[in-house]
């Protein structure tokens, strides 16, 4: 037969080890009642610039004012292409012509990677096939590469439905 033995007498009160059960209990009470913070209200869900209401978000990285619209809007997961219309300027304004770009979507949350596309000059701009492989919170890098510069990221989050 094994001898059991007593359990420790809890820690008077005003102790460290009283303190750290009761954050703890508070922590734990949070989590299981949905009291967190959402992460969109963190600044955004996957780390990037949030695209607005008509899915469209503007960050400017190295000297660029980089442009991302998606459509359609909302973005649609599950496979369905969607369409990455990106516009790129320069410090004066100016549409960059000639670059290489290219965006890359990943779903952090679940580790994966869709595929990279190339994008391809249209108008003022360049556009690309965006595919997401199933709804959720989706970061699309959108990579620029000028003809005479290096490449330079800017990374928005994209919803999927």
């Amino acid at each position: 037969m094994t001898r059991r033995t007593a359990t420790p007498r809890p820690a008077a009160r005003g102790t460290k080890a009283v303190r750290l059960a009761a954050v703890t209990s508070a922590v734990l009470a949070a989590v299981l009642t949905g009291c967190s913070t959402p992460a969109s209200s963190a600044g955004g869900s996957a780390g990037g610039t949030a695209l607005d209401a008509g899915c469209r978000g503007t960050k400017t990285e190295a000297g660029l004012e980089i442009t991302l619209a998606v459509s359609p809007c909302p973005a649609k997961g599950g496979g369905a292409a969607a369409t990455a219309s990106i516009t790129v300027k320069d410090t004066a304004g100016k549409a960059v012509r000639g670059a290489k770009v290219e965006i890359n979507p990943e779903m952090p949350d679940m580790k994966m990677k869709g595929g990279n596309q190339s994008a391809e000059p249209k108008g003022d701009g360049y556009e690309a096939k965006l595919v997401l492989g199933m709804p959720g919170d989706w970061l699309v890098s959108v990579v620029v590469t000028p003809a005479s510069g290096k490449a330079t990221t800017a990374a928005f989050d994209v919803k999927a439905e």
